[in-house]
């Protein structure tokens, strides 16, 4: 790395890594298949002898498939209080980092220093890189500006951006770190002549930046990690930025795991590299729990929630709970045949309403989406009012609206599509949804004091302590 950061060889280096980048996906599944049954062979003969893998029952020549699917709970005893033999390196080499939690309780997690680097040289560059295709070409140059907005350590944003800026003499990450969200945003508004590409949440661009700057810019690439809000505003936001917004996943568990595709945007394709992507078949908002499927038995439309096995850390048959859709089978563009994906939602969050009906973040959207409702964002929870259950909307208009026909548009899309809920409407002759308008900028000002490493809103079921910092900042607007 030390030869590279010189700037002669770091651009004849660069350029050779744009040429070159997609070539480790450009493979066929069956040489995929067998590069990834070496790698997860020798990570289960280093951990049989570990205690988490004692506990998870991995033995010499055993399966995956035999081994359990866990959840978090698993591994909290192992993260929160580590002995020697717990884990497959020694105690020194890890580095601890916290996620929010979108379940709504912290979390803590710890990984190998080493892999992080790993992950952030091996699909983290390229991701950046993919987001900078314009279909014929990567348009990012040698020394551009690459706005990111996420929290620094212990958050895994911030601490994979800083252990991988000795593996990155190629391009800058703006602007600080350390800056709070809304420094970050601040910045953006004020520099953004001087940004090549960024990391920014569509509803941040729509709420705030858009409206702040007034015109269009130039960018080269953007990722709009929030994807629903990006997909319902997709048009605005590639007319404001002159570039189309794209999307991966990513998260706390599986630090940098996906590529951006080109043709489909939104859409991503899974690094193979990192670990074993296993799908579990949803249908009608339930998963299939006994039916697992590999990265080449997906079909396309079908939605899948993943299950996911790293090569080099301990995670061993996650349950990610988070679902995501298969939207087409390759990438033509870049020329890899692997399927591409689009996140969903999180499976674990969802509110019933008086044990009729459950709605999810994916239904709401796509109500509001439906009923042409445009929105900056919202939170949604169930409140009682007189012993009777509400689905309880708090909203952030982009487009002005009254509070009776948001409730009116929504309860009739709502009523014809969902029949849990027309039988709870009819059953008990009463129309379940609460509507509160939140003044504009209320999001905006609360994700810039929320603790995460992308903030975002918690759509459905926030927690008490953010649902009451968000209702503080509420009346203070209307002051």
């Amino acid at each position: 790395m030390k030869v590279i950061s010189f700037p002669p060889i770091a651009k004849f280096v660069f350029k050779s890594l744009k040429k070159n980048v997609f070539r480790p996906f450009q493979i066929s599944f069956d040489k995929i298949a067998e590069q990834q049954d070496k790698r997860l062979r020798s990570k289960l003969e280093r951990m049989e002898r570990t205690k988490i893998g004692k506990k998870l029952g991995v033995c010499r020549g055993i399966e995956i498939q035999n081994l359990p699917v866990v959840s978090y709970d698993f591994y909290e005893p192992f993260f929160s209080s580590p002995s020697q033999g717990d884990l497959m390196y020694p105690l020194e080499d890890y580095v601890k980092v916290r996620t929010s939690g979108t379940s709504g309780k912290e979390k803590w997690f710890i990984f190998p220093q080493s892999v992080v680097k790993k992950a952030f040289r091996e699909t983290a560059i390229p991701a950046l890189l993919s987001v900078f295709h314009d279909g014929e070409k990567i348009r990012l140059e040698y020394k551009d500006n690459y706005y990111v907005n996420v929290a620094p350590r212990p958050f895994i944003g911030g601490t994979m951006l800083s252990e991988g800026s000795s593996e990155n003499p190629f391009f800058n990450f703006v602007p600080n770190v350390n800056l709070s969200y809304d420094e970050k945003i601040e910045y953006f508004i004020r520099k953004y002549e001087k940004i090549n590409g960024a990391v920014l949440l569509a509803s941040a661009i729509i709420s705030k930046i858009k409206p702040a700057i007034g015109k269009s810019i130039r960018l080269k690439g953007l990722v709009t990690p929030d994807t629903i809000i990006g997909e319902m505003f997709f048009d605005e936001i590639t007319e404001f930025a002159n570039t189309t917004p794209r999307a991966g996943y990513g998260s706390t568990e599986t630090f940098i795991c996906s590529i951006p595709s080109v043709e489909y945007p939104l859409g991503f394709f899974f690094d193979w590299r990192r670990g074993t992507f296993e799908f579990m078949p949803i249908e009608n908002g339930e998963t299939e729990n006994d039916r697992i499927l590999q990265m080449n038995e997906v079909h396309v439309g079908e939605i899948y929630q993943l299950v996911y096995t790293d090569f080099e850390t301990e995670l061993t048959r996650y349950d990610t709970k988070d679902s995501f859709k298969c939207v087409a089978k390759s990438d033509d563009i870049i020329g890899v045949e692997l399927p591409i994906f689009k996140f969903q939602s999180r499976m674990e969050k969802t509110i019933s309403i008086s044990n009729f009906t459950r709605i999810s973040e994916e239904e709401l959207i796509r109500v509001f989406k439906t009923s042409k409702i445009s929105y900056v964002d919202f939170t949604a929870r169930a409140e009682i009012d007189k012993g009777m259950e509400y689905l309880a909307i708090y909203i952030e208009l982009s487009r002005e609206s009254s509070t009776d026909e948001i409730k009116e548009v929504i309860h009739k899309e709502l009523y014809v599509t969902d029949r849990d809920y027309k039988e709870l409407v009819d059953f008990f002759d009463y129309i379940p949804i609460k509507i509160y308008m939140v003044p504009k900028g209320v999001f905006t000002k609360y994700l810039g004091g929320k603790l995460a490493t992308i903030a975002k809103v918690d759509r459905i079921n926030m927690t008490g302590e953010e649902f009451k910092r968000l209702n503080d900042i509420i009346e203070k607007s209307h002051k």
